[in-house]
């Protein structure tokens, strides 16, 4: 087995493991079970990190399994990168404190927010393929978050309920919680052209 499929399949298993610890970690407060569901998947974290999943398996199978030619091209790698990234630094910067307590909570946040994401990187700076990524692709890495952030607010709206602190209008207001959107995306968009500018370099040193 090639290290590329060796080190997808790494990413792979700890993805989902970091999954399982934190639906297993449990909400803070007692949630009907298909809500508690709900809430789960309404995290970007946890969206993001079952995408890396499914990129690890795929880069993982058969070179010419169809699922390895969608995972393993370069603007899906370098999108999932961008994400995995914000994800590590947002978590760093401003949610540290959310760790859920007991084995499942920080090995689930371990997993998802720290081990993910760098494992994830790696592969990309690792293993190609590299290039090709057009100048527009940076602005269309930001419909993902943008179409979670619109979400968010539509389920906070029915439900009273937001899964980030920012991002909780009853506490902050629409004004501010649109201000913290708008300052997360520049972060999505900046670092994204940095993203493609790197994975440029790289094609022209493979």
């Amino acid at each position: 087995m090639s290290p590329a499929r060796i080190a997808h399949l790494a990413v792979a298993f700890a993805a989902l493991a970091g999954i399982i610890l934190s639906y297993a970690a449990g909400p803070s407060a007692p949630v009907a079970q298909p809500w508690r569901m709900l809430r789960f998947l309404s995290f970007f974290t946890i969206l993001t990190n079952a995408l890396a999943l499914l990129a690890a398996v795929g880069r993982a199978l058969p070179a010419d399994h169809r699922w390895h030619r969608l995972a393993a091209r370069p603007g899906l790698r370098t999108a999932l990168a961008l994400d995995l990234s914000v994800v590590a630094l947002i978590f760093h910067l401003l949610l540290a404190h959310m760790v859920r307590p007991g084995l499942s909570g920080w090995a689930g946040n371990l997993l998802v927010h720290q081990a993910v994401p760098m494992g994830w990187l790696l592969c990309w700076l690792c293993f190609g393929p590299h290039g090709g990524i057009d100048a527009r692709a940076p602005l269309r890495w930001l419909v993902y978050p943008l179409l979670f952030a619109g979400w968010t607010l539509i389920h906070g709206a029915i439900g009273g309920w937001y899964p980030y602190p920012f991002m909780d209008v009853a506490r902050f207001g629409y004004p501010a919680v649109v201000r913290n959107v708008a300052l997360i995306g520049l972060l999505f968009f900046l670092l994204g052209h940095a993203l493609r500018r790197v994975d440029a370099r790289l094609a022209r040193r493979g």
